[in-house]
């Protein structure tokens, strides 16, 4: 009995060390314990865990022996002209879009991988797009809060939110990509996510092409989702189908013309032929601007094996404005599903969904150059400092870049 005691306090303290001082680590000795445990008593232990690490900053802050910070200094409302309330931009319409109503968004889609579902019969209205956006709305108490901050050049911009009350130190980072200007990629890691069907031959790098590489045109890159083991959600990058899509169930999707759209596939999104990259990564966190139910279902398959939606840990998601012009990275700590709908939400997205979760696969990126070479600059350079140039090199796991537009 001893022993047995032993051996869990050594995996919970070799857990809690790795989530919490070296990321990397953790999220090895996890996946070990995958092999080992299977995946319902890590997802168990992760969440035993992440609770008591909630527990304790709770405390902190409760003590006051902590305050929530800003992540950077945002400037005054009116001391720059990129906070000014902006003038709207072009009127965009997009016939390729094809969305239609739900009937109701309490009824079961189904389960069923790879299956077409009918024309719709609905195209997207216009939909103002305004650059950059207007201030966000704060929703606790950090001076600057809700104020955008430019961060890559003109094509993106920063801003931070503090969307749930219970945990002030969840101070989220949300970063506005305007997509008439750049593009999004998406790559097939070396190793995940898996093939569903292994014997079929496909060369995957995970690397960024060489000729997106180029200093100034390479942008940024950021992770993408779970690995196959939790969920099989869709992947396909180039025409490599590594899983098929799965019914029901949220995407981002890039079309043959660089259009970027986020929606339910099988009703908002029904037309694969015409993309050439997708990423599922569970159902919808935001759906036609409102929280999906499944959002508040707890469900461990919808959410990454974490077993209780309060188990608060790193989180990241990816939405669009309703204009689809705008694309939000949105990534912070402690973190419910439901806060980082809320983010979406208070950013403006009419769609979301959850990408990668937990400490070291959480992880956006600019790239600055010096000296002609690219140099990653991590969004949160206290936290997101391990393996800072994974999207650089050879990376096992699937990640999303953007460029300037050729």
């Amino acid at each position: 009995m001893s022993a047995v005691i032993l051996s869990a306090g050594l995996i919970f303290g070799g857990l809690f060390a790795g989530t919490s001082i070296w990321p990397s680590l953790g999220s090895q000795g996890a996946q070990v314990l995958r092999q080992i445990f299977g995946n319902p008593f890590v997802a168990e232990l992760e969440m035993f865990v992440f609770g008591v690490q909630d527990t304790l900053k709770s405390w902190e802050y409760a003590l006051g022996l902590a305050n929530p910070v800003a992540p950077w200094i945002a400037p005054e409302e009116d001391a720059a002209p990129f906070v000014q309330t902006p003038t709207p931009g072009r009127v965009r319409t997009s016939p390729t879009a094809t969305v239609k109503p739900l009937e109701s968004k309490n009824t079961p889609t189904p389960s069923t991988s790879n299956l077409q579902p009918s024309t719709p019969t609905l195209t997207h209205t216009p939909e103002i797009f305004i650059w950059p956006p207007e201030p966000l709305t704060p929703l606790g108490t950090i001076d600057g809060e809700g104020i955008w901050s430019a961060y890559i050049d003109d094509v993106a911009y920063r801003a931070f939110l503090q969307p749930d009350p219970e945990r002030p130190y969840s101070v989220v980072a949300v970063i506005a990509i305007d997509l008439t200007q750049v593009q999004l990629h998406y790559v097939l890691g070396s190793i995940e996510p898996k093939f569903t069907d292994e014997t079929v031959p496909a060369k995957r790098s995970g690397r960024i092409p060489d000729e997106d590489r180029a200093p100034g045109h390479l942008l940024a890159a950021f992770n993408g989702g779970f690995q196959a083991q939790h969920g099989n959600f869709g992947a396909m990058s180039d025409g490599v189908v590594a899983i098929p899509l799965q019914t029901g169930l949220g995407m981002v999707a890039i079309r043959e013309n660089g259009e970027i759209v986020i929606g339910e596939w099988g009703a908002e999104i029904t037309d694969a032929d015409t993309f050439i990259a997708w990423r599922q990564n569970g159902p919808l966190v935001v759906q036609a601007g409102e929280l999906t139910e499944h959002v508040f279902s707890f469900s461990p398959k919808d959410w990454g094996y974490t077993i209780n939606d309060v188990s608060p840990t790193w989180r990241s998601g990816l939405a669009l404005d309703p204009s689809r012009q705008i694309l939000f990275y949105i990534a912070g700590p402690s973190l419910t599903v439901e806060a980082l709908g809320k983010s979406m939400l208070a950013a403006g997205a009419a769609y979301g969904m959850q990408l990668d979760i937990n400490p070291y696969w959480v992880h956006f990126t600019p790239f600055v150059v010096e000296d002609g070479i690219l140099v990653p600059d991590p969004l949160f350079p206290d936290s997101m400092n391990e393996n800072i140039d994974r999207y650089l090199n050879a990376y096992s796991h699937d990640y999303f870049y953007i460029t300037t537009r050729k």
